[in-house]
């Protein structure tokens, strides 16, 4: 029995409504604070300029906030019970998911002012049996570009559904 119905099978290579978000200092310095950064490039403008920069700039990885600010920018009844988005979830006959590999490249760093449009797509899905039963792997891709249309970031991401 396979998972992966041909309804599910139309999901491969979809790709979704690009969202746009305007970055701000204050996005930036929450971001900073939660995890710990003190580097006052984060926080201070002129400590950003000293350095070459137009505006803070935001610690790697902020594209992470991009993508989860999208992702639940949503009706509650529109999550499934982990609090991902359902509309990013092929239909297919499982009850769990988790996450599975994730990798990162990065590109150049997100300032303050910087309009950031994530694009995303389903690049892969293919299904294999574990020890607990067949399950599902469904691997998105989000590419992150700013205004001027430089990479930011590109993430792969792989959820597993059993």
């Amino acid at each position: 029995m396979t998972l992966i119905t041909d309804e599910a099978r139309e999901w491969a290579g979809r790709s979704f409504e690009p969202f746009e978000f305007l970055v701000d200092r204050t996005s930036i310095a929450r971001y900073a604070h939660a995890i710990g950064e003190t580097d006052p490039i984060h926080f201070d403008p002129d400590a950003a300029r000293a350095v070459g920069y137009e505006d803070v700039i935001a610690p790697p990885f902020f594209p992470y906030v991009i993508r989860m600010h999208a992702a639940h920018l949503v009706a509650k009844p529109e999550l499934e019970p982990d609090g991902s988005f359902a509309g990013d979830v092929p239909p297919v006959a499982t009850t769990r998911a988790m996450a599975g590999e994730t990798s990162i490249e990065l590109g150049v760093p997100v300032a303050a002012g910087d309009r950031i449009r994530l694009e995303k797509r389903i690049s892969d899905m293919y299904e294999k049996v574990g020890r607990s039963g067949p399950m599902v792997f469904v691997t998105m891709e989000f590419t992150f570009t700013n205004q001027r249309d430089e990479l930011v970031a590109r993430e792969q991401f792989t959820r597993i559904y059993r």
